[in-house]
C-alpha cells in the first residue's frame, strides 16, 4: 500500500482508507475482468471499481439493490422478463433486489458498483460448468501503485 493509501482506525473500529484515491491509477493496477476493487468506504457500503468485458452470469441479489456507474465503454445489462438496460459513460442504473441480470460489457468498459460490505458479486449463481471461471467475491483490496 502507498503512503497515502494509509489505514486509519475509523470511529467504529474498523480500518478504512486514508486518502484519496485516484481512480485511474487504480484501473492501472489490474488487468482482471468481473474482480472488483474496493475503492473507498462509505458508512457500511463498498465503493467498488472493475474493468468487464464480455457476458458475466446471470445472477441476482435477493438482499439489496445493485448500482451501475458506467465510467467508460458500453454495459449492457440485460434483465429477467424486462427490455435490457444500455448504459454508456456517465449512465447509471441500479437492478432492484432480486431480479436476475446478466451485464455484458464492450471490451475496455469501467465500472463502479455501491453495495453493501459482504455483497458478493455473482450473487445467487451456481458457478459451475462453463461459468467455473468467475471470481465470486465481495471485493478485492486495491492495491496502487
Amino acid at each position: 500500500m502507498n503512503e497515502d493509501r494509509a489505514v486509519d482506525g475509523a470511529a467504529d473500529g474498523g480500518a478504512r482508507p486514508a486518502g484519496a484515491t485516484d481512480l485511474g491509477r487504480a484501473y492501472d493496477s489490474f488487468t482482471d475482468t468481473w474482480a472488483p476493487r474496493i475503492a473507498a468506504v462509505v458508512n457500511d457500503y463498498d465503493v467498488k471499481i472493475a474493468k468487464v468485458e464480455g457476458a458475466y452470469v446471470w445472477h441476482a441479489h435477493a438482499d439489496t439493490d445493485e448500482f451501475f456507474l458506467v465510467l467508460a465503454g458500453r454495459l449492457t445489462l440485460e434483465l429477467a422478463d424486462r427490455d435490457p438496460v444500455v448504459l454508456g459513460p456517465q449512465q447509471v442504473f441500479t437492478v432492484p433486489r432480486g431480479l436476475s441480470h446478466r451485464p455484458v460489457a464492450e471490451p475496455g468498459t469501467r465500472i463502479l458498483l455501491f453495495e453493501p460490505q459482504g455483497t458478493v458479486n455473482s450473487g445467487d449463481a451456481t458457478l459451475t460448468g462453463a461459468d467455473a471461471w468467475v471470481c465470486a467475491t465481495a471485493g478485492l483490496p486495491l492495491t496502487e501503485g
